[in-house]
């Protein structure tokens, strides 16, 4: 057994529930007799010499010692331990984010057949002990835990509002302590381009940047080692960037630097101020898929996920349907309309990304003009658009706005919150279900699961952002993690929670 950590912690807050106040709620946990009081302090300590332990560990001690709650004044002899393990196989009924949590009178025991699942169980456990400094104990229980669905995931939209590096790690960060598992980075749109890309400087020179009110310039890009180092901190967390690179439609700032990418270059461009739907999308030429091409050649270097998100989305045909160029191609193609069109140009990208080993996501309007069968879509006006794709066959992640969209007011009162469709609120949230009654049960393999999003036309600041995401990602963590969820048990658990507020 590997020495690792030797700490001792006080400074009293909460007294812990027998509700066991974790979120999300692992999906059995049975009570034992006794008592483990770590009054004197905790040692975290590995068992073996897997060299994955190490920094799990590390970021264990972290998160139980190196937030303001704790203070930490030496080491003493008789610490309770805090034993990590990766276990050498693993059960066919587990998959790789199963964990398993002992506490005994005398020590806690976490372990998983895998590296992730054991870092869940250190987000269990590190909410476990939190909640319950006042007392100084945990009842002895054990924890066997496994997520509901594998794909959980939070979208963030830095292209209306930039957000710097430093606050989309505290984005990251609050997902770990949640179980997300999967950052969705909508980089791109009409207004900002976020993204370096070396071959093609005028994308952040000028796509990055849009002229305000009264002529001030607003804007700001994340380097190709700002991407990077974001990347690397959200692996340690067991987080899976996935990029999107808007395509046709929401492209004003890309067309912006570069003109030729317009069906009408010789028009004036510029990158627009007004949010809201724009009619200059990507022209279907030569040009410029070897320019989206280029660009996801450097995309797919900068991110490690197979997945990578094409949007797809919002995409008016008014520039296709005035072009000759673009009506002779569909002619020359034997397509029907524009849908198929965007279709066509769509495919060519998902089939240049497949001999990088990547697929698409797309969102729920991709199913209008065709559907390959690799594609996953990603349904967020309703349901609906997902159930079309089940029915062909497709995987799907479920992100209906009126459950999922975490820009919108959660409350009533609250600035924008007109009627009721326009405000979501933490229950809400919280009854959020992936499925329909439409939906087989040999359908519902293929949704891999759900994901919130945030668009932050209105959310300017790190402040705000906080504000929208918070408490209902809690809500949103649960929906996807726990297979039996009630909602009065939820909010009490909330409410006595140190930290998820």
């Amino acid at each position: 057994m590997k020495y690792i950590f030797f700490f001792a912690v006080i400074f009293p807050l909460f007294v812990f529930s027998q509700d066991i106040p974790v979120i999300p709620k692992p999906n059995k946990v049975e009570l034992k007799s006794g008592f483990l009081n770590f009054k004197n302090g905790l040692s975290i300590k590995t068992y073996g010499n897997d060299n994955r332990l190490t920094p799990i560990a590390r970021y264990f001690a972290n998160c139980l010692f190196g937030s303001k709650q704790w203070k930490v004044p030496g080491t003493t002899p008789v610490a309770k331990n805090i034993i990590l393990r990766i276990l050498p196989s693993q059960s066919d009924s587990l998959t790789d984010e199963s964990y398993s949590l002992r506490v005994f009178v005398d020590s806690i025991i976490i372990q998983s057949h895998t590296a992730k699942g054991l870092f869940y169980g250190c987000q269990t456990a590190t909410q476990l002990f939190v909640n319950s400094v006042l007392s100084y104990e945990i009842p002895c229980m054990e924890i066997t835990d496994t997520p509901q669905f594998g794909y959980r995931g939070m979208l963030l939209d830095v292209s209306r509002h930039f957000f710097s590096k430093e606050v989309v790690k505290q984005y990251i960060d609050i997902m770990a302590q949640l179980k997300m598992n999967v950052f969705h980075w909508h980089l791109t749109d009409d207004q900002g381009w976020r993204i370096e890309i070396k071959k093609y400087p005028r994308l952040t020179e000028v796509g990055a940047w849009r002229t305000e009110k009264y002529g001030s310039k607003y804007g700001g890009f994340y380097t190709q080692d700002d991407i990077k180092e974001i990347v690397a901190y959200a692996a340690e967390r067991f987080i899976t960037i996935i990029p999107e690179i808007e395509l046709p439609g929401h492209s004003s700032a890309a067309i912006a630097a570069y003109p030729f990418l317009s069906c009408n270059p010789n028009l004036p461009k510029n990158v627009p101020t007004a949010w809201g739907i724009k009619t200059d999308i990507y022209c279907p030429s030569d040009s410029t898929f070897q320019f989206l091409k280029n660009v996801l050649d450097e995309v797919c270097v900068l991110f490690p996920s197979n997945l990578i998100h094409m949007g797809g989305d919002e995409a008016p045909k008014y520039a296709w349907m005035h072009s000759e160029q673009v009506q002779a191609l569909i002619k020359k193609e034997g397509l029907k309309n524009e849908e198929e069109l965007q279709h066509f140009f769509l495919k060519k990208i998902e089939d240049y990304l497949a001999l990088k080993g990547k697929r698409c996501i797309g969102w729920g309007e991709i199913v209008k003009g065709g559907l390959s069968n690799s594609v996953i879509v990603m349904s967020w006006l309703d349901k609906s658009a997902g159930v079309k794709a089940l029915a062909h066959g497709n995987e799907v992640i479920m992100t209906p706005r009126w459950y999922c969209y975490f820009d919108y007011p959660q409350y009533r009162r609250e600035k924008k919150a007109v009627w009721w469709m326009l405000y979501l609120e933490l229950s809400r949230v919280y009854k959020f279900n992936l499925y329909t009654k439409s939906i087989t049960p040999e359908s519902r393999k293929l949704i891999l699961g759900g994901q919130a999003s945030v668009w932050t036309e209105y959310i300017a600041d790190e402040k705000q952002l906080h504000h929208q995401i918070m408490p209902r990602l809690t809500a949103m963590a649960e929906a996807l993690w726990s297979k039996n969820r009630n909602y009065k048990d939820f909010k009490k658990r909330l409410d006595n929670s140190a930290t998820l507020k």
